[in-house]
C-alpha cells in the first residue's frame, strides 16, 4: 500500500514539476540554450515561450528567459527596462520553485530551481555592489543549497551551484572582506572540493553545463592564477558557439594571458567588430599586453593600454582586464623612470585588480622588482 501511494505521488510529481526528466522537454531545453549560447535569441525566445505554454507554473522557463536576457542584453546596467524584466522572471521563476518545495520539501528539481533563481538574484547584486542583498539572497538560498549539498548524486544539476557555493564561500570573502562576518549562517565551504563539483558539472549536467564550462575556465583563471588551464574548457564552448561574445572575451583575454599572441588575433578583431565599448577596451588592453610582453614595443603599449582607459568596463568581465591596462601602464613608467606616474598606476590598479596573477604581480611592483 505505501509503494502503491509512493509510485502515485511520484507519478503526479513527475506530470506536474518534473520538466527535468521529461525528454521532450529536455531536448527542447537543450535545443534553446544552443541557440541561446549562439546569439540565436529569436530562436531560443521562441522555444522559451513554447515551454511557458506548456509549463505555465514551471519555473524553468522565466530562468531560461532570465539566462537569455543576462547576454542579450550584456550589460543590463546599461538597459534599465530590460534588467527590470529579468529580475522579475528571476522572482517569478522563484516564486514557482517555491510553491512546488512547499508542496513536496523532496522534491529536487524545485529545490535545484530555488537555489538557481536566487543564485542569478545574487550574482546580480554582487555585481552592483549590493553585499547586503547579496548576503539576503544568499541566506535564502542557503536551505535549497544545503538539499544539492546531499543530492548531487540523485540530481547532478546541483554540481554546479554545489560546487559554486563550495569554492565561492572561500574565495569570494577573501577578496571582500566585510562578507566575512555573515559566514557564520552558513556551512563552510571547501574550494577543493568545489572545483571537483564544477569539474563534474562540465560532464554530467543538461541546464547548467555551459554555465560550468564558462566557470571553470573563470575560476582557473581569477582565483586559481592558471589560464593555461582554463583555455581547454573555453575550448569546448568557443568550438561549440563560436558567436557567444562572453566565449570570445574570455578566448582572447586567456591566450593573452598565455602568450599565445598570434592566436588571440583573430578573437580580437572579432570583440572590435562587435562595436560595444566594453568589449572594445578589453580588446585595446589586450593588444597593449601584446606590444609589452610579446613585442617590447613600450610606446604602442602605451598607446593601446591608454585607449582602453578611455572606455567604460563591465563589473564581472572586464574589470580585471581594466586592471590589467593600470598594470601594463605602471610597468612602463617604471622602466622610464618615471616614478610619479608609476605610483599613480599602481594605486589605481588595486580598484580594478583581483586575479590571483594580477595580485602577485601588484605585490612584486610594491617592493620595485
Amino acid at each position: 500500500m505505501i509503494r502503491a501511494i509512493f509510485l502515485l505521488l511520484l507519478f503526479a510529481s513527475s506530470l506536474k514539476a518534473q520538466l527535468l526528466q521529461d525528454p521532450v522537454s529536455k531536448a527542447q531545453i537543450t535545443l534553446g540554450l544552443t541557440n541561446l549560447y549562439q546569439y540565436n535569441f529569436k530562436e531560443s525566445t521562441a522555444i522559451f515561450n513554447s515551454l511557458k505554454a506548456k509549463y505555465p507554473r514551471h519555473p524553468a522557463p522565466y530562468l531560461l528567459l532570465a539566462m537569455q536576457w543576462e547576454q542579450q542584453y550584456f550589460p543590463l546596467k546599461d538597459h534599465p527596462a530590460q534588467s527590470r524584466l529579468y529580475l522579475a522572471q528571476l522572482e517569478k521563476a522563484y516564486e514557482l520553485a517555491q510553491q512546488q518545495y512547499d508542496e513536496n520539501e523532496t522534491d529536487l528539481e524545485a529545490s535545484f530551481f530555488c537555489t538557481a533563481s536566487l543564485g542569478f538574484l545574487a550574482a546580480y547584486e554582487a555585481d552592483e555592489q549590493n553585499f547586503m542583498k547579496v548576503v539576503s539572497y544568499a541566506k535564502n538560498a542557503y536551505r535549497f543549497l544545503k538539499i544539492g549539498l546531499q543530492n548531487t548524486e540523485k540530481q547532478p544539476e546541483f554540481l554546479f551551484s554545489t560546487g559554486m557555493y563550495n569554492y565561492y564561500s572561500v574565495a569570494y570573502p577573501e577578496l571582500h572582506p566585510v562578507l566575512k562576518p555573515f559566514l557564520f549562517l552558513f556551512q563552510p565551504g571547501n574550494k577543493r572540493l568545489g572545483l571537483t563539483q564544477l569539474e563534474a558539472g562540465t560532464r554530467k549536467t543538461i541546464f547548467v553545463k555551459n554555465e560550468s564550462l564558462f566557470y571553470m575556465g573563470y575560476v582557473q583563471n581569477k582565483y586559481e592564477g592558471n589560464p593555461l588551464r582554463a583555455l581547454a574548457y573555453n575550448q569546448i564552448l568557443i568550438e561549440n558557439f563560436p558567436n557567444n561574445h562572453w566565449y570570445l572575451l574570455q578566448r582572447a583575454e586567456l591566450l593573452t594571458l598565455t602568450g599565445k599572441f598570434e592566436e588571440a588575433e583573430p578573437f580580437i578583431e572579432k570583440m572590435e567588430s562587435l562595436k560595444s565599448p566594453y568589449y572594445t577596451g578589453a580588446a585595446y588592453t589586450l593588444r597593449g599586453m601584446r606590444e609589452e610582453v610579446g613585442r617590447k614595443d613600450w610606446r604602442k603599449a602605451e598607446f593601446w593600454y591608454a585607449k582602453s582607459l578611455a572606455l567604460p568596463f563591465e563589473e564581472r568581465l572586464t574589470k580585471d582586464i581594466r586592471g590589467l591596462a593600470y598594470l601594463g601602464l605602471a610597468r612602463i613608467s617604471y622602466r622610464e623612470r618615471k616614478i610619479t606616474l608609476f605610483r599613480k598606476y599602481l594605486r589605481t590598479s588595486a580598484d580594478f585588480i583581483e586575479y590571483k596573477n594580477s595580485l602577485i604581480e601588484y605585490k612584486r611592483l610594491s617592493h620595485g622588482k
